[in-house]
C-alpha cells in the first residue's frame, strides 16, 4: 500500500464550516478508508487461514457438517469483505481523480454526515431513496406479473 499524500492533525473532524471536499476533509476520509482497507484485509487473511485448517480430519458426521457450515460462513463472510475492499479501492480512486463525495447521478454534494456514515457512498441520501424507490417498483411488479396478480381497482368495486 502507498503511503498517503494527504496528512492532517490527529484530532481533525470535518466540518460543514469549511469548503467541501478540501485538502483536509479529503486526508481525513483517505485515513479512514484505509484504516478499513487494512482491517478488511486482516480479517479476510485470517479467515482464509480458518479455512485451511478448519475440517480435515474430522471422523464424527456432525463435527463434518458443523465444520462445513463454519466454512459457508466464512466464505460468505470473504465475498462480503471483497465487495467492500472494491468498494474502498474505487472510493480512493475518486479521490484521485476529484469526484469523491460527489453524487455519481446528480454531481450534488453527498454530505459529510452521510459519508462520515458510510465512505464508500457515491449516491446522495436523494439519489439513493430514488433508487430504492425504483428498485421497490420494479419488485412489486415483477411479483405481480409472477403471481398473475391483479391489483384491485376502486371503481371495480
Amino acid at each position: 500500500m502507498r503511503r498517503s499524500k494527504m496528512e492532517q492533525a490527529p484530532e481533525y473532524f470535518p466540518s460543514e464550516n469549511e469548503e467541501y471536499m478540501n485538502h483536509d476533509q479529503l486526508a481525513y476520509f483517505e485515513k479512514k478508508l484505509r484504516t478499513w482497507l487494512r482491517e478488511l484485509i486482516s480479517m479476510s487473511a485470517s479467515a482464509k487461514n480458518e479455512l485451511k485448517d478448519n475440517w480435515f480430519g474430522m471422523p464424527d458426521i456432525c463435527d463434518v457438517a458443523s465444520a462445513q457450515r463454519e466454512i459457508h460462513v466464512d466464505l460468505e463472510e470473504l465475498k462480503r469483505n471483497r465487495k467492500k475492499i472494491i468498494q474502498i479501492e474505487k472510493a480512493l480512486d475518486r479521490m484521485n481523480d476529484g469526484s469523491y463525495g460527489y453524487c455519481e447521478v446528480t454531481g450534488e454534494k453527498i454530505g459529510l454526515k452521510r459519508l462520515e456514515i458510510h465512505p464508500i457512498a457515491t449516491l446522495s441520501v436523494e439519489a439513493q431513496e430514488m433508487l430504492e424507490r425504483a428498485e421497490r417498483g420494479a419488485r412489486y411488479a415483477q411479483v405481480m406479473s409472477c403471481r398473475n396478480w391483479q391489483i384491485p381497482c376502486a371503481m371495480n368495486t
